[in-house]
C-alpha cells in the first residue's frame, strides 16, 4: 500500500484552507486573483476541487460547513484537520530538494508564509545552503564533461547560481 503524498498544488491549497476555513470556488479565486499567488502559478478550478477531494480523502482537511452559494447550489466550506495543519507546517518550512521545484514550491512557500507573517530569512538560507552544496558537485561534473553534457551541465550550474543570487537578495 502506497502512502499518500501531497503534490505542491495540495500543499498550496492546504496553506491557504490553513489561513482560514474556504470553499473550492474560494480557494480557486484567491489562488488566481492574489497577484502574488497567481505570479507563482495558474490553476484551473477542476484541479482546485480535485486537489480538496485528495485532501479530503487523506483526512487533512474536514466539511465543516455549508453555506448558500450565490447562484444555486450550496457551498461546503472545508478547514484543516490537526493532521493538515501539521502538514501544513512541517511543508512551509523545509526546503525545496531540487532546483526544478523552486520555480513554483518555492516562490509559493515564500509567498505563502509571508501572508502568515512568517519572516523568509531563514528558510532562504537554509534552500542557499542546499543549492550551493548543488552548485559544487554541478561544477565538478561540468568541469568532467564533454559536447553537449558540458552545455547540459553549464546550463544547469547557471540557473543554480542565478537562483543562489535571488536567495541571497532574500
Amino acid at each position: 500500500m502506497r502512502l499518500y503524498e501531497p503534490s505542491v498544488l495540495d500543499q498550496i491549497v492546504l496553506a491557504l484552507i490553513a489561513e482560514q476555513p474556504r470553499h473550492g470556488f474560494a480557494v480557486y479565486k484567491e489562488l488566481n486573483h492574489d497577484p502574488s499567488l497567481s505570479a507563482v502559478l495558474h490553476v484551473r478550478r477542476p484541479l482546485v476541487y480535485r486537489s480538496m477531494g485528495c485532501l479530503t480523502e487523506a483526512r487533512m482537511i474536514k466539511e465543516t460547513k455549508t453555506e448558500p452559494g450565490d447562484q444555486g447550489s450550496a457551498r461546503v466550506v472545508f478547514s484543516t484537520t490537526p493532521l493538515g495543519s501539521k502538514t501544513s507546517s512541517k511543508w512551509l518550512e523545509s526546503i525545496v530538494e531540487h532546483p526544478r521545484d523552486a520555480r513554483i514550491e518555492l516562490l509559493a512557500k515564500f509567498v505563502l508564509r509571508d501572508r502568515r507573517g512568517l519572516k523568509n530569512r531563514a528558510l532562504a538560507k537554509r534552500q542557499r545552503s542546499a543549492f550551493a552544496r548543488q552548485s559544487d558537485v554541478l561544477l565538478r561534473e561540468s568541469q568532467k564533461a564533454t559536447d553537449n553534457v558540458r552545455l547540459v551541465s553549464l546550463w544547469r550550474l547557471e540557473t543554480i547560481n542565478a537562483m543562489i543570487r535571488l536567495l541571497d537578495a532574500v
